[in-house]
């Protein structure tokens, strides 16, 4: 095992997961069950009669501690300790996310009824509280680290994925005069995939290095951590879907609309659009997870670190374990998402839309996003939609992105733009997919 080994152990190898998917084109009025998604009142009086998703893949990823140069890494011969811009703070944060669309369709029962059914899976990964200087410092090489003495603190790091069977409903629920308003729930049965977790407290580490003999140079720390795997690891298995565990999940979601053109107009009838909503209420129970507590009261050598196989051979061979329990719950990242579309001109759109996170991101298997804002300057047509994103994000600062729906085709980033320009990168964001729509006899 190398150094990395004790990064790990300290405040986990997990890097970093957030919310959002499809940034500029899920606010598309076209985007049909990617809408639903994040509000499930979109499903009903949509511009489709029916609209079938072949797949698609959304990846979002960011932090606040590395800020690199995108086009320089792309070329594979880029080191990140020592090319990245480094902002160490004593609580840096970062997230991963990545969002898979399966065989799913929408369909258009009345005017004023509609149904989805999707298939989606999930992975969300978050880390928090971690000492950027400790990960410097861990990181150097033993011919080159001096001597130190940093506070772990508290850090908390969750992974969990999960594969989902969703159904929505949505119906009309007012459209009188200039004033439209629309509701929907998605209820969403959860098959568990993998889950673990890695909370530390009051943590603290000093090594003392051995310039005669590097191998005998020693880590000192103090502290509690529990770590948990929805597989057996104790006894070797390798990280695995738990198909025996499962869950329950809730969307709800509300959208108004403020129609003040006409309504034998073709295309969009409202001048004004507020939607909200509220997503993956809900929790996962893995049956098979194993929680270990140890006392991190003790010393290890770099040569125990080098010697141990894995994370928790290293554990158990070198701290007390206080406690162990199994069967765990882990909770959905449950947001709130909000939205405001206004038509300023037939085909031209601005877009304001925000997800918050309402679990804490310290809380013990608590999967949770990052909080974001995203405005969005949108071209709309039936066929074609283009839109340039803007967003900040909690961890990473402001992102710029573009993407385009041409007919069954969307592709986009939320980030394309300033990955592009920028040297201090600290976010990435892709997505593309296919579907098979069947339009409304409206354009």
């Amino acid at each position: 095992m190398k150094k990395t080994l004790l990064l790990f152990c300290f405040f986990g190898s997990f890097f970093y997961a957030r919310s959002q998917s499809y940034f500029g084109f899920r606010d598309d009025n076209y985007a049909g069950i990617h809408s639903v998604l994040f509000n499930p009142s979109a499903v009903v009086d949509s511009k489709y009669k029916a609209d079938v998703t072949i797949g698609s893949i959304s990846a979002t990823g960011q932090n606040d501690l590395y800020g690199i140069n995108v086009l320089d890494a792309l070329d594979g011969d880029y080191d990140l300790d020592v090319d990245a811009s480094k902002n160490f703070k004593s609580n840096n944060r970062g997230n991963l996310n990545v969002d898979i669309l399966g065989p799913s369709f929408m369909l258009n029962i009345t005017p004023v009824h509609s149904i989805a059914l999707f298939t989606r899976v999930r992975s969300v990964t978050n880390l928090v509280g971690i000492n950027g200087e400790l990960v410097d410092e861990v990181n150097k090489d033993l011919d080159v680290s001096n001597s130190f003495m940093i506070s772990g603190g508290n850090p908390n790091g969750v992974t969990n994925s999960w594969a989902e069977i969703g159904a929505s409903y949505g119906t009309v629920l007012l459209d009188r005069d200039d004033h439209f308003v629309k509701g929907g729930i998605t209820l969403k049965y959860l098959m568990a995939g993998a889950n673990s977790y890695i909370n530390g407290s009051d943590l603290s580490v000093a090594f003392n290095r051995n310039a005669v003999n590097p191998a005998l140079s020693e880590y000192y720390s103090t502290g509690t951590l529990r770590t948990a795997a929805s597989y057996d690891y104790e006894n070797g298995d390798k990280q695995k879907f738990d198909p025996t565990s499962a869950g329950v999940g809730v969307d709800l979601g509300f959208t108004y609309e403020y129609r003040t053109n006409c309504h034998t107009c073709v295309g969009n009838r409202y001048k004004f659009k507020a939607a909200a909503s509220v997503t993956d209420i809900g929790s996962l129970n893995y049956k098979k997870v194993t929680e270990n507590t140890y006392n991190l009261t003790g010393r290890v050598t770099q040569e125990d670190i080098e010697d141990a196989e894995d994370i928790f051979e290293f554990f158990d061979a070198n701290y007390t374990k206080t406690s162990s329990r199994k069967a765990v719950e882990a909770s959905l990242p449950t947001a709130l998402h909000t939205n405001f579309d206004w038509n300023i001109d037939n085909k031209f759109y601005l877009n304001l839309s925000g997800d918050f996170g309402l679990v804490n991101a310290n809380k013990i298997n608590g999967t949770a996003i990052a909080n974001s804002v995203t405005f969005t300057p949108r071209y709309e047509t039936r066929q074609f939609s283009f839109y340039i994103p803007v967003t900040w994000m909690e961890y990473s600062g402001t992102q710029i992105g573009t993407g385009f729906r041409a007919g069954p085709i969307f592709i986009g980033s939320g980030s394309l733009v300033s990955n592009l320009f920028s040297n201090n990168s600290k976010a990435a964001n892709v997505y593309v997919g296919l579907k098979l729509p069947i339009y409304q006899n409206y354009n």
